[in-house]
């Protein structure tokens, strides 16, 4: 994992626990919205990059931690489909073009 990764994983764990207490929830009722046990609330909250990724963006949804700093659920869908929009015009495969050798024989 990169050093950035690792920071960001950090960061978003903090976030989580903050909004955790600001919303009086115990890591014990998270685990239950989240339906994990609290040690993995606790492995969230600390960054751990073993943890799921949707297990932590469950956990921050449900503590009230903004995704991508919106608060409004139908603009993360309206970004979600125009993100598969754009994907339907990228190709399928990606090629590691080589450079071919000039040989001089024109």
């Amino acid at each position: 994992m990169t050093a950035q990764a690792a920071d960001a994983a950090r960061i978003l764990g903090q976030q989580i626990r903050l909004a955790r207490h600001a919303n009086r929830m115990t890591a014990a009722r998270l685990a239950e919205l989240v339906d994990v046990s609290p040690r993995v609330i606790t492995l969230i909250e600390r960054g751990d990059p073993a943890v799921s990724l949707g297990n932590v963006l469950n956990a921050a949804t449900h503590a009230g931690v903004p995704l991508f700093d919106i608060t409004d659920p139908k603009t993360l869908s309206r970004m979600r489909q125009q993100g598969e929009q754009a994907l339907t015009l990228v190709p399928s495969n990606v090629r590691n073009r080589r450079e071919r050798e000039l040989d001089g024989d024109f």
